[in-house]
């Protein structure tokens, strides 16, 4: 444990007060740091992304290896020890998941080749919703977070079907001050690939239901339908074979006039499972 990084913490806590809503944990360890940016593969071309940097101990190894880092900070009482940073790092003082939803806002940031965070814990699925169906960062991301998120990203149906979640390695409560109630992981968030690329119909379906929230499940499902079978497999299905089809499905009538951001999580999986044999036969 290097010292340094415990009494700076300390220094911080001394005369502030640590916002546990904010998930205010800081990495003391510089092992569990390198380790992170080893993983991560930062390289010196690369643009790093980083959300809540707190102190800035993650942020200066990360800095030490590539030409720009952007770290996005909600809390401003870390604004004198954040000034302090090379200077090729850039500070933002917002929340970072209304900045990263903002297209106006964004675009100061980009481009973005790496995403390395030691991420507020509460909002660790939450966030991970501003890297799913965008085109300003296609790339995987390595984060510090609980252990139980991979299990509630590679389980939930929109998460699960932009990422492949694994822990690379536990990382003890010690790591931290002050310590965690949670175990710890510096995890490995790999992107799925475009489904149109490999001929993934769950993953396909998956996506088209998140990406057409606004449409009646009934219609989502239709156009869907029509989408994917052009999209996979460069085959017209007309919207009366679309109906026809899910008509077989047997969804209950409610359920199909609700708007698709309702719909029921179970219908993620449940409704690309059911059409894989169609989708099989279709030529």
């Amino acid at each position: 444990m290097n010292r340094s990084l415990l009494e700076r913490a300390k220094e911080f806590l001394s005369k502030h007060e640590a916002d546990i809503s904010k998930d205010q944990f800081f990495v003391i360890d510089e092992d569990v740091l390198l380790r992170t940016v080893e993983i991560a593969k930062i390289e010196k071309d690369d643009s790093v992304l980083e959300v809540g940097p707190g102190l800035g101990f993650l942020t200066e190894e990360l800095a030490k290896r590539t030409k720009k880092v952007v770290a996005i900070e909600i809390d401003e009482r870390f604004k004198p020890y954040l000034d302090k940073l090379p200077e090729n790092v850039k500070v933002i003082y917002e929340d970072a998941y209304k900045f990263l939803n903002d297209k106006k806002e964004r675009w100061q940031i980009l481009p973005i080749t790496k995403t390395v965070s030691n991420i507020p814990y509460s909002q660790a699925q939450n966030m991970l919703h501003n890297y799913t169906n965008i085109s300003w960062y296609r790339g995987d991301l390595v984060w510090l977070a609980p252990t139980s998120v991979v299990d509630k990203v590679n389980k939930e149906p929109i998460l699960g079907a932009y990422f492949k979640a694994r822990v690379v390695e536990v990382v003890p409560k010690s790591a931290f001050y002050p310590q965690p109630n949670t175990t710890s992981a510096i995890m490995y968030f790999q992107r799925i690939p475009d489904p149109k690329q490999t001929g993934d119909f769950e993953i396909y379906f998956r996506r088209w239901l998140y990406n057409h929230e606004y449409l009646k499940v009934k219609n989502a499902l239709r156009e869907g339908i029509i989408a994917s079978a052009k999209d996979l497999k460069k085959v017209t299905v007309t919207k009366n074979q679309a109906r026809e089809l899910i008509a077989k499905l047997k969804i209950p009538q409610e359920d199909l006039e609700k708007l698709a951001n309702n719909i029921n999580p179970t219908y993620y999986f449940e409704i690309p499972q059911r059409l894989q044999k169609w989708f099989a036969k279709l030529k």
